[in-house]
């Protein structure tokens, strides 16, 4: 009974896991894409979450390639290996993951948001605003892509175009997300104007 309730809380806190707000700049949420399927990459894989949530990445990474280890099909773990390697300044790598991830499910929107912000952190802002409008495409009632796409336009002197993008955004998620109280939101916002 207490390893059923233990898996319960472990499900839950997995499919409710959301970024890490260290960034200055970068909003990345994590949305399941795939579940492991073997229980042996599910024990590794939600202890290197409970890692990322205390900004221990390199312990995080081991996990996640433990966990890989166990069920290399896991796209889920290949792109929180991704944002580990982001987090470690390893930009190259963390694509590579995120490819990795993308290539067993394409319509990854968490693995498209790392890989967009590492292109972007590795100066290829215009590979990142493909991947950031890819996001949109894909999942729409999420925010990430949206701002993210919006920082890469401000980046690149598109100001109204960014502007055009958060109005997006608002519209597109006013119901579902409270956008208004985003912190990086709302200064990307008052930059734009």
């Amino acid at each position: 009974m207490r390893i059923l309730t233990l898996l319960l809380i472990l499900v839950t806190r997995r499919i409710g896991l959301c970024q890490n707000d260290d960034d200055l700049i970068l909003i990345q949420n994590f949305y399941e894409a795939c579940k492991a399927k073997s229980y042996g990459a599910f024990l590794p894989l939600n202890k290197g979450i409970q890692l990322l949530d205390t900004k221990q990445y390199d312990r995080a990474l081991n996990n996640f390639m433990k966990a890989l280890e166990k069920d290399s099909t896991c796209c889920d773990a290949w792109y929180l290996l991704a944002h580990c390697y982001q987090k470690r300044a390893d930009y190259f790598k963390a694509i590579e993951a995120c490819d990795k991830s993308l290539s067993i499910n394409p319509d990854n929107p968490s693995a498209l948001i790392i890989k967009a912000n590492s292109l972007f952190l590795a100066k290829d802002t215009l590979a990142a605003i493909i991947f950031f409008q890819k996001t949109i495409d894909i999942a729409p009632d999420k925010v990430d892509g949206y701002y993210g796409l919006a920082l890469m336009l401000y980046y690149d002197g598109q100001k109204k175009r960014a502007q055009e993008v958060l109005k997006q955004m608002e519209e597109r998620n006013a119901k579902t997300v409270k956008i208004r109280d985003n912190k990086k939101i709302k200064e990307l916002r008052t930059q734009t104007q």
